[in-house]
């Protein structure tokens, strides 16, 4: 466990980080420990596979790591934070809704092996451009809504898109892969222009 924390300032549940104890939430509140250091652990060494819903939701973090050993991020986990980078590892595969809406991201890295980004992720921030794994087959309702990308590779294997999932940015055109199974027509905005590839 990476100090200044302790077991006891987070709840868990087998492999899930389900959140922070009061004991936790005070520590960050009152000491202004604004730079969160996943745990990797329970106190019974059961690795952290799942960062559970809401867990570290509200807490005015500036910065975060996550563990190697995490394969999913669920719903609202970062949401409403003052984040500006974030560096996904590479074991995650799945990423819910609302994880990382509303902070401050300029800067993210997504994971290689990444399959899922679900409906606003990221949406309200501030993402200048973003590389999206050619693993990711589904990008969901508002996922990356008003935010500042200015161009954007979608990913070979993508089988859905949603409406709304990069409005809001300044993408001028984009290239749709021929064979997906669902392509929102108002994904962005009216004016891209949208070449079918």
């Amino acid at each position: 466990m990476e100090k200044p924390w302790e077991f006891d300032d987070f709840i868990f549940d087998g492999d899930v980080l389900k959140g922070m104890t009061r004991k936790g939430k005070d520590k960050i509140k009152n000491e202004e420990l604004f730079d969160m250091v996943v745990p990797t652990e329970g106190p019974d060494g059961t690795k952290i596979r799942v960062i559970g819903e809401q867990c570290f939701f509200r807490r005015k973090l500036n910065s975060i790591v996550i563990p190697d050993t995490v394969e999913e991020i669920q719903y609202e986990a970062f949401g409403v934070n003052n984040l500006t980078e974030v560096e996904i590892p590479d074991s995650v595969k799945k990423l819910d809704a609302f994880v990382f809406y509303r902070n401050k991201l300029t800067d993210v890295k997504l994971p290689k092996n990444l399959e899922y980004i679900g409906d606003n992720a990221f949406s309200l921030n501030e993402i200048g451009e973003i590389e999206i794994p050619d693993s990711v087959e589904f990008i969901g309702v508002s996922a990356f809504y008003k935010n500042k990308l200015e161009e954007i590779k979608l990913p070979k294997n993508i089988k859905e898109i949603d409406m709304y999932a990069f409005r809001k940015n300044n993408i001028m055109e984009v290239e749709v892969p021929a064979g997906m199974e669902k392509f929102d027509d108002r994904a962005f905005e009216e004016n891209t222009v949208v070449k079918r590839v």
